[in-house]
């Protein structure tokens, strides 16, 4: 569960109390650790309209983990997509979590009113949310499931219920094997085995969506033994995963691999820094 940061909330409230004008530098500092852009002005301007409130623990509840917007639609989303601080969601320890930002984004963009994750992982997708239900005062239904639970993506029972989306982040082939069970996707030797695993993945997840529903795939490229793997390639030719609507390039932040060095002698290494996200819609049986 996603919960106010005690030392920010306690910050705000000492400067509305007029207790700690000098706070005012540390609640932004607190703030770009999630939300870089925003200016200290605009800090001040929600501080001086909080201060008129009544009811001001209901109103940093409301606000989220803090008072800066945590749980707003993104109205800027657009094809290139950047989030330096993974946010409050999930397991930060758990290799392989995603940042919540972009859930949040489209869960919200296309008022989602349930989701189904079927790798959950630490439960980023689930934290997401729960946070709007609780934030933004919405009903969301959530469902998730995983390969640790015993649950395999290609042989388990679907959930008996369709959603509006399906949000699926799967291994990016062998980058980090996730167990040694032969079921996972990440113990797949070759890139066919892979690529054919995903795309049966995919094609049968469309059954947990509704006519109309969105599908939501987070992939990244993989390079092994001097080889360039775009792994979301057969899924771009692939005409039973849904219509292919949107292509957001994900800036990578803050990955193990940023402290791997680099020889100069091969000037093709260069780093991977982006993931895909690939939004598809169910087609309409009903058009």
């Amino acid at each position: 569960m996603v919960k106010i940061e005690p030392s920010i909330k306690t910050l705000i409230l000492e400067f509305i109390a007029e207790n700690g004008s000098s706070h005012i530098q540390e609640i932004h500092l607190k703030v770009t650790e999630f939300r870089p852009e925003v200016p200290q002005h605009t800090i001040r301007a929600r501080l001086s309209e909080m201060s008129r409130s009544e009811a001001l623990e209901e109103k940093l509840n409301a606000y989220g983990n803090g008072f800066y917007g945590l749980y707003e639609e993104n109205l800027d989303l657009c094809s290139v997509a950047s989030y330096p601080n993974r946010g409050p969601w999930g397991n930060p320890t758990y290799r392989g979590n995603c940042s919540g930002w972009l859930a949040k984004d489209l869960i919200l963009r296309f008022k989602i009113e349930s989701v189904f994750d079927p790798a959950e992982g630490s439960g980023t997708i689930r934290d997401v949310v729960q946070g709007i239900n609780l934030h933004k005062q919405k009903n969301i239904q959530y469902e998730g499931r995983d390969l640790t639970q015993g649950w395999d993506i290609l042989t388990s029972p679907l959930p008996e219920k369709q959603f509006d989306m399906v949000w699926y982040h799967p291994p990016y082939w062998d980058m980090i094997r996730y167990s040694n069970d032969p079921k996972d996707v990440s113990n797949c030797t070759t890139i066919e085995e892979f690529e054919g695993k995903l795309n049966r993945s995919i094609e049968r997840l469309l059954g947990a969506l509704k006519p109309g529903g969105i599908m939501v795939i987070l992939i990244g490229d993989k390079r092994k033994h001097g080889v360039y793997y775009p792994l979301l390639r057969t899924l771009l030719m692939n005409p039973n995963v849904g219509e292919l609507k949107a292509i957001i390039i994900k800036i990578q932040h803050h990955c193990q691999s940023d402290n791997k060095e680099y020889g100069a002698r091969n000037p093709f290494l260069i780093p991977i820094k982006h993931e895909y996200c690939l939004v598809y819609q169910k087609g309409d049986s009903r058009a």
